[in-house]
């Protein structure tokens, strides 16, 4: 067992925030966190996508943004957005923008492009997202239920009576890595339109686990088991 991340003196644990548009789990913590910069601060941000209003609202926090755009970027070089060669060489640009900040943990606050190397091998561990979506519910075979797109609209369709979003640790495979938090529980109402409820979800589960999150995180209570890859909270 190992701790993900170990307190150190008179210095506030460091966090990026990527994302993708408005950063609604970042607004909650900047609105809600007694933690923030009392455990851990934000250092800077980064954004696959120019012109979103999360740019703005963490300048407006005084947070330094890094805008590389994917598509512009995919654009260039005339590939498809799909490409894994562009995607690997995209991240690499990512990860000397994102180096300069020193970041212990990187958090994803509506961050869309699936994250590949080298960033997964440079954070391995320690970068945090957000799923609005149970990942301890499974399906006959085993595998977690409601993950990738439309997670929220297959619970509701399946007949889930209650939604939680899931904190986890980001791996290669989608939705896949070791859970830290689960959030509290938000009741499914009758006929509710599902883009709805996962609005609401932003702010009663998303946000307040991501509180959580982080809360253990920079207390250092966070350990991994690395024969197992599962998480333990100390």
């Amino acid at each position: 067992m190992k701790p993900l991340y170990v307190p150190q003196p008179s210095r506030l644990m460091r966090v990026v925030v990527l994302f993708s548009g408005g950063a609604s789990a970042l607004k909650y913590l900047l609105g809600h966190d007694a933690n923030l910069h009392v455990k851990y601060q934000f250092v800077g941000a980064f954004t696959d996508a120019k012109q979103v209003s999360g740019i703005e609202l963490a300048r407006q926090a005084g947070i330094s943004v890094e805008v590389l755009d994917y598509r512009e970027f995919v654009r260039e070089r005339r590939a498809k957005f799909s490409d894994p060669l562009v995607r690997r060489e995209y991240f690499a640009k990512a990860a000397e923008r994102i180096a300069k900040w020193q970041p212990d943990i990187l958090m994803h606050s509506g961050f869309m492009l699936i994250i590949t190397e080298p960033v997964l091998s440079a954070y391995k561990n320690r970068i945090l997202n957000v799923h609005p979506a149970d990942l301890t519910i499974t399906d006959e075979s085993g595998r977690r239920k409601y993950t990738g797109m439309d997670a929220v609209s297959k619970a509701i369709q399946a007949g889930e009576k209650y939604t939680r979003s899931t904190i986890h640790l980001v791996a290669e495979e989608v939705d896949g890595g070791p859970i830290v938090v689960l959030s509290e529980p938000l009741a499914v109402e009758t006929g509710v339109d599902p883009k709805a409820h996962q609005e609401k979800m932003k702010w009663v589960c998303d946000g307040p686990a991501y509180q959580k999150a982080l809360e253990l995180m920079a207390d250092g209570r966070v350990w991994l088991d690395t024969k197992t890859g599962q998480v333990e909270i100390r």
